[in-house]
This record gives C-alpha cells, structure tokens and sequence, in this order.
C-alpha cells in the first residue's frame, strides 16, 4: 500500500496532542508552503482554531487551498475538519481556565489603575532610554540614505510590529513620497515583492516570534537584489541576515506587555529624515 493511499485511509486522530504529534513526526518530509501552516499550527494553536480560512492565509502568505491541501496531507477531508481539533482542544481547557481565573479574581483585590500606569509609563520610558543608549546611528544613517534613494518603499509588518509598520506608511504617505505596505492578508505580498524594482526598497520589521510571512518576503527580496532595510531585536535575527542594513532595538523589557514607543521613536526619526525637503 502507497504512502498516500495509508493517509487517505487513515482515521483522523480525536485529539490535538494526537494530530500535533503526527504534526511534528510529519515536519520533515512537507513541502515549504505545508512546513509553513505546520508551524503555524504548532506555535500559534489558539490562531489556528478562532481565525477563519481567508484570515490564515493571508497571515501565512498562502492559497487557501493550500491549506485545505494541508488538511488532507493528515487525513482530513477538509480544513474546517482539522481545524474542529483545534477548536476542541481550545473548548476543553477554557473550563480550567475559567476556574482558575474565577479562583484569582475572588482572591485578588481590585486591581490598581495608578500602578498599572506608572508601570506602563516605566516600561516605555525604559525602552525609549535603551534606544537613546544603543541606537547604531551610522546604521541609522546608512538605513536613511538607502529608504531616501528609494523610488518607492514597501514596508512589512504584522502582529506586535503591525502598528509601527501602518504608522511608518502613514508618515510616508503624509509627507508624499511613493510608499505600500505589502497585502498579508489579501496574500498579494507576494506578488507585490516580484513587482520591487533595482530602484526601489523593502523596510520589514519583525520581532520573536517572527512572522514567517514577514521572513518569506524578505528572503525573496534578497534572492533578487533588491536593497532591503530591516527594524529587529538583534543581529541574530531571519530579518537582520539578509538585510543591507539592520535596525536593532532590543526586547527585554521587565514588561509583559512589549512597549513600542522604542520603535516608534526610531521610524519616526526615519521619517522624519526621508521626508525632508
């Protein structure tokens, strides 16, 4: 019996640490785009269960077939059929979750507004004073001349880096110089990639996790030459190895919550320059 035919006929787990394990024993022998979902799946499951088809696509850079084609690849006939594990394994354990959450509420005292600001403020003034400590400003330099010289500029960006993505557009546009941010959602961004020119630049920015997507046209953007400037976390990152210039702001704040005012104040320092008359 085939290999493929063993999988058409095989029964479909009823649990997710069952489809998961299957998941990772499987990782290898998948093709890029079926690794990607794979991925996605293992390291974001909650995504995976509550977001609809169009939504996962768009975030993975992929056909929606193709992630029907990922279901099958596990014996599904299609993906709302796997998705259904997902979403059961999210149903079975909101019950604890609630308890527990419950269990807290009625032990904790309300909770302090003056010190969850004074906390939020510290957390930003302590990202915006690393920044002003460790900017690379000949990095910065080099990154304002190449986006200056740009003909147009793409910028890409999701999740967490998303909003310093729409905002460094945002000033772009404002101060009339040709700019896109590149379509995850629509899943255009790739098509938008094969379209930059010798003259134009790409701007993508990502933090841990990083979006695969974001990695994805990156690398497609270096496979061709084009000039690419990148806003990450360290030297180390996906975004940093293939990029003409890396921005690095650190991550390693005490704050649950990420601030991104250190970021922000550097795109704005971007802008600022690029727009200049």
């Amino acid at each position: 019996m085939t290999e493929k035919n063993t999988r058409s006929e095989m029964t479909p787990p009823e649990t997710f640490d069952a489809l998961r394990q299957r998941i990772r024993d499987r990782f290898p022998d998948l093709s890029p785009h079926l690794q990607r979902i794979a991925r996605a799946s293992l390291e974001e499951p909650n995504g995976f269960a509550l977001n609809t088809t169009p939504v996962i696509a768009g975030e993975l850079g992929i056909q929606p077939s193709t992630l029907i084609r990922f279901a099958k690849e596990f014996g599904y006939p299609g993906f709302s059929d796997l998705q259904r594990v997902f979403r059961q394994r999210l149903i079975e354990g909101q019950a604890n979750v609630r308890n527990k959450v419950l269990e807290r509420d009625e032990a904790a005292p309300a909770p302090d507004a003056r010190a969850l600001l004074d906390a939020s403020i510290a957390a930003h003034r302590e990202a915006v004073q690393r920044l002003e400590q460790d900017c690379d400003i000949d990095a910065l330099n080099r990154a304002i001349h190449i986006l200056r010289m740009a003909r147009h500029i793409y910028v890409a960006g999701l999740r967490r880096s998303r909003p310093i993505a729409d905002y460094f557009h945002y000033g772009l546009i404002r101060g009339e110089r040709a700019c896109s941010l590149l379509d995850f959602a629509g899943g255009m961004a790739g098509p938008q990639i094969a379209t930059i020119g010798s003259e134009d630049a790409l701007f993508a920015i990502a933090f841990p996790p990083y979006s695969q997507p974001v990695v994805d046209v990156v690398l497609d953007a270096h496979v061709s030459g084009r000039r690419i400037v990148t806003l990450t976390d360290s030297a180390d990152s996906p975004l940093a190895t293939y990029a003409e210039v890396a921005l690095l702001v650190g991550t390693d704040t005490a704050s649950q919550l990420q601030p991104i005012s250190g970021t922000i104040a550097l795109v704005q320092t971007l802008v600022s320059a690029i727009i200049r008359r």
